[in-house]
C-alpha cells in the first residue's frame, strides 16, 4: 500500500513537472469519450462499474508478474484479458476506454516519464489499442491484432526514447529497430501465448452472456 501511495505521488509530481504529458492524457481521454458519444454508447452506472472492476483486475494481475524484463516490461498472467472481455461484451470502444484507464492506472503504479509522447506510447496507448480486438469477430484474431498494435507502441517508444539502452552498435538505424522489436516482442509474445491459452479454455460465451446480460437489466 505504501509503495502504491509512493508511486502515485511520484506520478503526480512527474505529470505536474511535465504538464504537456498530462494534457496528452486528457486529450486521448477526450477523444475516446467523443467516440463513445458519436457511437451513442451509454455509460450506465452498471457499465461503469464493470469497467472499474475490469481495470482493477488488470491492475492486480499486472502487479503480480511472472517475471520482469531488465529494462522495463514484464510477463503477466494475461493482465489484458479483462480488456478483451469488455471489448467483445460491449464493443471495441468500451474495450479501448477500459484499456486506456488501465494504462493510466499502470502509470500511477510505476511511473517513468521522460516526454509527453513517451508517456502515451508506454502507458495508455498500448493498452487502449488492445481494446481494438473487439473489431474482429474471432476473439483469437482480435487478441493477436490488439497485442500487435500494443507492440508497435512499445517499439516506437524504445526507438525514439530509449536508444541509449540498446547494446553498442545497435543504438541507431536498422539495428535499433531490430533490438527494440526483439526486446519488446519477447515479453509481448509470451504474454500473447498465455492470453491465447486462457482464451482457449475460458467459457467464453458464458462470460459474455453474464457481462451483456447484467447490462440489459
Amino acid at each position: 500500500m505504501l509503495n502504491l501511495m509512493s508511486s502515485s505521488k511520484e506520478a503526480l509530481t512527474a505529470l505536474m513537472a511535465q504538464p504537456a504529458a498530462l494534457g496528452a492524457l486528457i486529450a486521448v481521454f477526450a477523444l475516446i469519450v467523443f467516440i463513445l458519444v458519436t457511437r451513442k454508447i451509454r455509460l450506465t452506472p452498471l457499465l461503469m462499474a464493470q469497467i472499474a472492476i475490469s481495470v482493477a483486475i488488470c491492475a492486480v494481475l499486472n502487479s503480480l508478474p511472472l517475471f520482469h524484463m531488465p529494462q522495463g516490461g514484464s510477463v503477466t498472467l494475461a493482465s489484458t484479458l479483462p480488456i478483451i472481455l469488455m471489448a467483445y461484451a460491449h464493443g471495441p470502444e468500451v474495450g479501448m476506454l477500459t484499456g486506456f484507464l488501465f494504462g493510466v492506472v499502470n502509470l500511477f503504479m510505476g511511473p517513468y516519464i521522460v516526454h509527453p509522447l513517451q508517456t502515451l506510447l508506454d502507458y495508455p496507448l498500448p493498452f487502449m489499442l488492445v481494446g481494438t480486438a473487439g473489431y474482429f469477430k474471432n476473439r483469437f484474431v482480435g487478441s493477436i491484432a490488439g497485442q500487435l498494435l500494443r507492440l508497435i507502441m512499445h517499439v516506437l517508444s524504445g526507438v525514439i526514447f530509449f536508444a541509449a539502452y540498446a547494446p553498442e552498435g545497435q543504438q541507431e538505424g536498422l539495428g535499433l529497430w531490430i533490438y527494440s522489436l526483439g526486446y519488446n516482442g519477447s515479453f509481448v509474445a509470451m504474454e500473447l501465448v498465455i492470453l491465447l491459452a486462457i482464451l482457449l479454455v475460458l467459457p467464453w460465451e458464458r462470460f459474455l452472456k453474464i457481462l451483456q446480460g447484467s447490462q440489459k437489466r
